[in-house]
């Protein structure tokens, strides 16, 4: 007969907290934005030690569930953020991905980032975005290509904000980091360093004519580059 399964271990206390504080949150008792009780109160409430409490905050944290402002309290997070964890599972899925899987995903990806911010981005995004391109292009001129590469990163992230759609924000930042090695080291190796800026303005000129005939060329071109640096 085989080796059996471990028996599973009863729930520990910073779980139990942990799954409190979410309980309360999906029921409405805490919103977006408010103010947890103080530590004291939860610890009265939960009838659980001060070093309990704070392990389960700073998973809570990392989750992107609560925000901890030093001196002020503990907040429900009003802005919802790509969490540790998130980078954890998508990182494992990349790594279980074949080149031709991640290429197709990530065109995917862009063309729905494109296609959503067509239709809900303000003109205040389209000035930041111009802002990075003529700031990542200077970086390039100058040589500087550690500024360069993370303005190209920062660029995608704000087309992802343009898209105004908090759920879809969340979830596209996630998935998204798994491709900021490959996408920063596509300005580091491209050769021709005025086709990046070109490929990104393609992008923007999209977005800024709401041109979603436009969009799966625009991407195209975009990820000629990157495409080899996920092989």
């Amino acid at each position: 007969m085989g080796k059996g399964l471990e028996p599973v271990k009863k729930t520990n206390i910073v779980d139990q907290i942990i799954a409190r504080i979410n309980d309360s949150i999906i029921s409405g008792q805490y919103r977006a934005g408010e103010k947890l009780p103080n530590e004291y109160e939860l610890m009265e409430e939960l009838q659980v030690s001060r070093n309990s409490l704070r392990e389960a905050f700073k998973i809570l944290s990392a989750m992107g569930i609560i925000e901890i402002r030093r001196g002020d309290g503990t907040y429900v997070c009003s802005e919802v953020k790509p969490s540790a964890f998130d980078s954890v599972i998508y990182s494992v899925i990349y790594d279980m991905s074949t080149n031709e899987e991640l290429v197709e995903m990530r065109r995917i990806l862009d063309e729905s980032i494109l296609h959503m911010a067509i239709r809900n981005a303000v003109e205040e995004d389209i000035r930041i975005l111009h802002e990075n391109l003529d700031d990542m292009e200077a970086a390039l001129n100058q040589k500087d290509y550690v500024a360069a590469q993370k303005l190209d990163y920062q660029f995608h992230l704000g087309m992802i904000d343009a898209c105004k759609n908090q759920f879809f924000i969340r979830l596209m930042k996630s998935v998204y980091g798994i491709f900021e090695k490959s996408i920063i080291r596509t300005v580091q190796h491209e050769k021709e360093k005025s086709m990046v800026i070109r490929h990104h303005r393609e992008i923007l000129e999209c977005l800024e004519n709401r041109d979603e005939g436009g969009v799966t060329d625009a991407i195209a071109h975009s990820h000629d580059t990157w495409k080899e640096q996920i092989k």
